[in-house]
């Protein structure tokens, strides 16, 4: 990474004035140098603040630190180096340098980008289970699920790339009250299909709407004797929805590792796992019986109230069997995360203070609150359910819009703000579309390379028939791929005589492709996909004005080998970002 480059040059630099005894009382070089951008970009690529940080220590001014670092610096990978104010190191990087990196680009090819194991940000965890989407089977999947779905996706693909490794679940809420609603409500709404009872007889108060249920009742008709016993609508009704949700979050690039089945897994047996669970906490003196309830002293642990871990009716609470399922997921993984919708924001205490009750490291608990999605068009809120249920579902909005588009808008924006899906924006095929903008510019990067081999018809002939060679055979064109795996001195070379806008968005592109890396590393620090949706958003930029300002394919061979070079690098890291978002990363458009 170009960062982890500079601090070690630093480091070096620092470490020979240190044998030398001219920083100061300084005893150790530092574990980290902030590598930081210029906040006047003119004044350098890089720029190094260290030597404020370290006047102190040294009991010497700082600008006296930064030139003893400038002195020792290694000049080769910075071709200007100059010192502003009271010690601010702005460093011009070399091309040698940049070729350097674009080299590495070249040589990692698909995996340029992913963090190895051992550099990763955070080594105080290395498995983590990331659980999103978690729809109760009892009907279609809506936009809040499609938010989680694809936010989740990209995490685990973020947080695989950036060497943790990371593995996906779907926990199903089988068992409960909502899954007794069920199974009356198929029972009923099939019962309605077979003419054995009035539609308006149909208890649309306490059972899902019919109109949601009628969606499948000719596939329950299959499934259920005429005897409606509710324990076989409920089985035959929840297999249908989870088959429907997977083939949604299928379509939508969505796949899971594991289906969780709370019925099969928490409630099993004669002394399930929730039951043991809550009898641990009345033992360790955490939970109390009160009003035929049990209850767990969650204020102890900074909630605002205690809660009920099993209600006087016998019926557990979903915070029972959370607690329950976090403990298998901890005996399966260092860290957890949890993507929850908005409104679940007031279980956050309970959860992590029952976990550490039960003797956990709550802060190994992260849960990611994800806002509304609401869509418009042409500016004016609109409705696409054609269901009384009264939501747009995740196969309503994909039908509309792609799922590439779909996946972008719904990754695009933290997962704390509330998000407005533009209908209109996601289907244009044009640069206002972000999509559709970067998608663009890894066609073009394909299509330049494409150009290189292809025999391209003589436009001076009229009719076409005559063909041009080729400009580089395949053979040649490999040679020139295995080439840019190697610094050879290319860059300094062809691009000494680039003008100003050519040098600005040449050196711009380098920069932003070197970053990817790092890019990559900030954003799983944060759980955030979006910081790689923005990432790409700004290269597709980069890449479109360096393609403006500078003619690719042109008659000085070292100068289009040069930029054929930076091409083949973009058209890497776009795919390998999109890859991480889930996004198709087309070759023609």
């Amino acid at each position: 990474m170009l960062k982890d480059r500079i601090e070690e040059l630093v480091k070096e630099a620092l470490a020979k004035n240190l044998e030398q005894g001219s920083l100061g009382e300084l005893a150790a070089v530092p574990d980290v140098v902030p590598v930081e951008l210029p906040k006047n970009p003119e004044h350098g690529d890089r720029a190094i603040s260290i030597a404020m940080k370290l006047a102190k220590e040294a009991k010497i001014a700082p600008r006296a630190i930064a030139e003893a670092i400038v002195d020792k610096l290694d000049g080769q990978a910075f071709s200007k180096v100059d010192i502003a104010g009271p010690g601010f190191i702005n460093l011009v990087i070399d091309w040698s340098l940049l070729e350097d990196l674009v080299a590495q680009v070249h040589s990692q090819d698909q995996d340029f980008g992913k963090v190895p194991a051992a550099e990763r940000a955070d080594q105080s965890f290395e498995s983590v289970i990331v659980e999103y989407v978690s729809a109760n089977p009892t009907g279609d999947l809506h936009l809040g699920h499609g938010r989680q779905a694809v936010l989740g996706s990209a995490l685990v693909n973020l947080l695989r790339s950036a060497g943790y490794k990371a593995s996906s679940e779907f926990y199903i809420n089988d068992a409960g009250v909502q899954m007794s609603k069920l199974a009356n409500s198929a029972r009923e709404a099939l019962m309605v299909h077979r003419g054995k009872l009035k539609a308006e007889k149909y208890d649309d108060e306490n059972n899902y709407p019919l109109a949601a249920m009628q969606e499948i009742v000719e596939e329950l008709d299959g499934k259920v004797p005429e005897d409606y016993d509710p324990e076989v609508c409920k089985l035959a009704a929840k297999e249908i929805y989870l088959a429907q949700q997977k083939e949604i979050l299928s379509e939508a690039k969505v796949e899971f590792e594991t289906w969780y089945s709370e019925l099969e897994h928490l409630h099993n047996g004669d002394e399930t796992k929730v039951d043991k669970i809550c009898q641990q906490l009345k033992e360790a003196g955490y939970a109390y019986d009160k009003d035929g309830a049990l209850w767990f002293k969650a204020q102890e642990f900074g909630d605002e109230r205690d809660r009920v871990l099993r209600k006087a009716d016998g019926y557990y609470t979903y915070l029972a069997a959370d607690l329950a399922y976090h403990q298998d997921k901890f005996a399966r993984a260092d860290r957890l995360i949890n993507l929850w919708g908005a409104d679940h924001h007031g279980q956050i205490p309970g959860i992590k203070g029952a976990l550490q009750a039960l003797g956990n490291d709550a802060a190994s608990l992260e849960i990611v609150l994800m806002q509304m999605v609401s869509l418009t068009k042409a500016g004016v809120e609109v409705k696409m359910s054609k269901r009384s249920g009264n939501f747009v579902t995740v196969r309503e909005l994909i039908e509309e819009v792609g799922v590439d588009a779909f996946r972008y808008f719904l990754v695009e924006s933290q997962a704390n703000n509330r998000i407005v899906f533009d209908l209109e924006l996601a289907a244009k095929q044009d640069k206002d579309n972000p999509v559709y903008y970067v998608q663009y510019a890894h066609a073009r990067s394909c299509g330049v390379l494409r150009n290189l081999t292809q025999e391209q018809p003589d436009q001076a002939s009229l009719a076409g028939s005559q063909v041009a060679k080729a400009l580089l055979t395949q053979d040649e064109y490999q040679t020139w791929l295995n080439d840019f795996k190697t610094n050879s001195g290319l860059f300094a070379q062809a691009f000494a005589d680039l003008n100003k806008e050519e040098l600005a968005s040449t050196k711009a592109l380098i920069l932003a492709l070197a970053n990817f890396p790092e890019e990559i590393k900030d954003a799983a620090a944060s759980y955030s996909p979006y910081k790689i949706a923005n990432y790409i958003k700004e290269l597709a930029a980069l890449f479109h004005q360096f393609y403006t300002h500078n003619r690719v394919i042109n008659d000085n061979q070292d100068l289009m080998k040069a930029r054929v070079s930076l091409v083949a690098a973009t058209q890497k890291v776009l795919r390998n970002a999109l890859n991480i978002l889930a996004i198709d990363a087309p070759e023609r458009m």
